[in-house]
């Protein structure tokens, strides 16, 4: 009867480590599954940023195809420094929620 406990002992050992393997294996799976989703979400961002990079460039190209370095100049007045013409009036559209 020795034997029978030695060999259920065994088979309990084995069946304890094939559940532990598998449970280390599930948790790993998960684990790779949420960093594969983060890394897709990285990918999407930096995609988003390199187009938006990709038409400030393109509008960059078409001022210096010009040649009309005022107009470059007259928008980053505009758009980045808040500058007006004299005696211009700039209203602002309140309603789009912007």
């Amino acid at each position: 009867m020795s034997k029978d406990k030695k060999k259920g002992s065994r088979s309990f050992i084995l069946t304890l480590a094939v559940i532990a393997f598998m449970g280390y294996f599930v948790i790993s799976l998960v684990a790779l599954q949420i960093e594969i989703r983060d890394k897709q979400n990285q990918v999407t961002d930096a995609k988003q940023v390199v187009a938006e990079k990709e038409l400030a460039n393109e509008e960059l190209a078409g001022f210096l195809a010009d040649g009309d370095e005022s107009a470059y100049i007259e928008k980053i007045a505009r758009d980045v420094l808040g500058y007006v013409l004299p005696g211009e009036r700039v209203y602002y559209d309140i309603s789009s929620g912007e």
